[in-house]
């Protein structure tokens, strides 16, 4: 925890240190791997070398980084280990310049595994990330053994965006030019309005981590990775990732708030109906960015998970 916080105290140098548009040095503190030649940073916290209890990785959803994590992070650490990756391209890890794909992201889990020498994992992710999470799933990834999804991203998943603001977005970054553009004119009011469009609660908007994520998602890199992002969602074979995840043979549990704004219950359930070994659980007053709006229940779950035993779900469940 200590080195967290010192990790915490050395990202108010970032936001002091740089302006919109550059980018940023990550903190000195903050670990890394190497993937295909990239740094791939985390953040770590809670116990270690304790093979009793399987590691917990957290992803965090497009446009996030580690930093949506603290306040799940915290209550989790006192049981295991765990860390929240920057996905290869995302906050203070370097951009993949090859195609963009669940694959890549997915390979990238793989090799963090392997260098820390995690046996067993609890893998969660939000939003694209979960569909991280149930792509490694569907890959039937050794070592995980249990797959938790918040506020999914579905296979298809510009069919299932219910908010016209990120219909836009998708829209605006499926052009190169237009995604580079958007970028530089974005402005932190209306980054500030994306935000706003996840959280159900806005006052647990900070605004020392609005300032920070705003920093992260002016970078330069980060126009070629949304216009990859929007690319992928409407290319990929998603009929092959569906046939893929039925092959899923570890248990997946999908927490789907109810006030999500832009993926809807349906999608949940849509995405419930392809996995065989899954269960559906409703969060009630909770927005896309469940992370924070329910971060106690996020954190609870996922402690419950480290004992839960390999059950087969398939009736919804109401939590």
């Amino acid at each position: 925890m200590r080195k967290f916080q010192h990790v915490l105290h050395e990202l108010k140098d970032v936001v002091a240190k740089h302006k919109p548009g550059e980018i940023l040095t990550p903190p000195p503190s903050l670990p890394f791997i190497t993937v295909k030649g990239r740094r791939v940073t985390y953040a770590a916290m809670g116990l270690e070398n304790d093979p009793s209890q399987p590691a917990v990785i957290l992803l965090h959803g497009f446009g996030g980084f580690f930093m949506d994590w603290p306040r799940v992070m915290m209550p989790v650490a006192r049981h295991t280990r765990v860390y929240a990756l920057d996905l290869p391209g995302w906050g203070f890890s370097e951009l993949n310049t090859q195609a963009k794909s669940l694959e890549d992201d997915v390979a990238a889990v793989r090799v963090f595994m392997d260098e820390l020498k995690l046996e067993r994992v609890v893998l969660c992710g939000i939003s694209y990330g979960a569909g991280v999470a149930w792509a490694a799933a569907a890959m039937n990834l050794p070592r995980i053994q249990r797959a938790v999804l918040l506020n999914p991203m579905p296979p298809n998943p510009l069919d299932f965006i219910v908010s016209p603001l990120y219909q836009g977005i998708f829209a605006l970054n499926l052009s190169r030019t237009a995604a580079v553009i958007g970028n530089k004119m974005m402005r932190k009011s209306q980054y500030k309005l994306i935000c706003k469009e996840n959280l159900l609660n806005e006052r647990l908007l900070e605004t020392f981590y609005l300032d920070l994520a705003y920093l992260v998602v002016k970078q330069p890199q980060m126009p070629f990775i949304l216009n990859a992002h929007a690319k992928g969602a409407r290319d990929v074979d998603w009929a092959d990732w569906e046939h893929r995840l039925a092959g899923t043979r570890i248990p997946v549990s999908i927490l789907q708030g109810l006030n999500d704004r832009i993926f809807s219950f349906a999608s949940a359930s849509h995405l419930h109906e392809l996995i065989p070994h899954a269960e559906l659980i409703e969060i009630p007053e909770c927005g896309h960015a469940m992370v924070f709006d329910q971060h106690r229940k996020v954190a609870d779950f996922l402690i419950q998970s480290l004992a839960r035993r390999e059950e087969k779900f398939r009736t919804p469940t109401v939590g």
